[in-house]
């Protein structure tokens, strides 16, 4: 048996099974989540005890993902060899279902309130970039594109910065998938 390599500081779910690196499956986390149905879920854990990690492991599982030029990610690989799998009901009926919008305020702990809303806006800006396909999409008006494209490039004012979240998930809702 080879000794599978320790994922030290990798948040990113999909690197560590492509890389094979050691993880312990916490699949089951998603047929809890579904069943329990929370309006809201809360995960405390003291740090470095990978709450990202799993943040990112739901995310792949959920989320109905696309490339930047609009064609569809299939991540059902990256659950394969997961306990999650043997759940195959729920599997068909949420995996690869949804959009999702991720947002880690772990950048924002800064020494000033101005760096912190710096950063705070890197991260808006990532996720609308993840979901770019939207700008090639026809559900968005030519006004919306322009809004889309501020944000997007972190020239959004401050205001437009305030809603740019509740604006996504309304643009996200809209699509419809492609």
């Amino acid at each position: 048996m080879t000794k599978q390599p320790l994922a030290i500081g990798i948040e990113n779910y999909k690197e560590i099974i492509e890389k094979n690196y050691y993880y312990i499956d916490k699949s089951c986390m998603i047929k809890d989540l579904i069943e329990e149905q929370g309006k809201v879920n809360l995960f405390t854990r003291p740090r470095r005890f990978g709450k990202t990690l799993a943040l990112s492991m739901i995310r792949t599982f959920f989320e109905k993902e696309y490339d930047i030029t609009g064609n569809l990610i299939d991540n059902t690989e990256y659950f394969a060899k997961m306990k999650i799998w043997q759940e195959k009901e729920i599997c068909e009926k949420y995996q690869g279902k949804y959009p999702v919008i991720t947002l880690s305020l772990k950048s924002a702990k800064q020494p000033t309130f101005e760096l912190a809303y710096q950063m705070i806006v890197e991260q808006i800006a990532s996720e609308f970039k993840r979901h770019r396909y939207l700008l090639k999409s026809d559900v968005l008006l030519e006004d919306e594109k322009e809004r889309y494209q501020a944000l997007m490039t972190r020239k959004g004012s401050q205001a437009e910065m305030t809603m740019a979240l509740k604006f996504l998930s309304d643009c996200l809702k809209e699509i419809q998938f492609i």
